[in-house]
């Protein structure tokens, strides 16, 4: 009789991925994480932040309108919107000029204040950073820290003179300019 040997099959079908590969590819997915994800929180705030600059750097004409139309400032947003809508998350804004509105898919919360001595201040702080002041103690929170992203403006309704700068409030406040 003729004595086949058998050969033991050294193919194993893999169900899966092993340990080894399966802790490399998270670390690959963990890395370019740290990367990509920063980056794009930082893009959309930037994106949020020119928006409400948009938005900021079309009041003053409207506030020179009125006051051109009907010879007396404006104190409402209902003022306003008589010679141009200023749109929030909740449609037209109403009420006071110095009520804060949220601008329209914005983290920016926007007041006005003025006219003081012909000079109106737009003052627009992120919707966290108010939200943060509300909660910190005292002390815990220096006020640099505060209202990091912060855009203020000014315009005097006398001379057409404007002013935007965007950063720390308590940096940008003295640095306006609107002679």
């Amino acid at each position: 009789m003729i004595n086949k040997k058998h050969k033991k099959s050294t193919n194993k079908s893999k169900d899966g991925f092993s340990l080894t590969e399966a802790i490399v590819a998270t670390s690959i997915f963990g890395i370019l994480s740290s990367i990509a994800i920063p980056n794009y929180l930082n893009s959309n705030n930037n994106t949020k932040l020119s928006a409400a600059k948009a938005t900021i750097t079309s009041i003053p004409p409207i506030i020179g309108a009125h006051i051109n139309e009907t010879g007396e400032a404006p104190s409402s947003w209902d003022d306003l919107s008589s010679i141009a809508v200023v749109m929030t998350n909740n449609g037209p804004a109403t009420g006071d000029l110095e009520k804060p509105i949220t601008l329209p898919d914005s983290i920016y919360d926007l007041s006005i204040e003025g006219p003081t001595k012909s000079i109106y201040t737009l003052t627009a702080t992120r919707v966290i950073d108010k939200n943060n002041e509300n909660s910190d103690n005292e002390g815990e929170n220096s006020s640099n820290e505060k209202f990091q992203f912060a855009i203020k403006s000014c315009f005097n309704v006398s001379n057409g003179a404007s002013d935007l700068r965007t950063g720390n409030l308590s940096d940008i406040e003295s640095k306006l300019n609107c002679g």
